[in-house]
């Protein structure tokens, strides 16, 4: 009985870490596309202040 118990204790926990996980991977993917986008924004920023004080 307790090496049932002891195998639904340790799929339970497996479960959780895959869905912990899961989650993680999916904050990753939703939040990469912003920090490319702020870095090609910091670019043009940067560009357009050097076209400023060219002139």
């Amino acid at each position: 009985m307790f090496d049932v118990a002891l195998l639904f204790i340790i799929a339970f926990a497996g479960g959780i870490i895959a869905i912990i996980g899961f989650f993680v991977i999916l904050g990753r993917m939703i939040s990469e596309p912003k920090k490319v986008l702020q870095q090609r924004i910091d670019k043009l920023e940067e560009e357009v202040w050097k076209l400023k004080n060219q002139k």
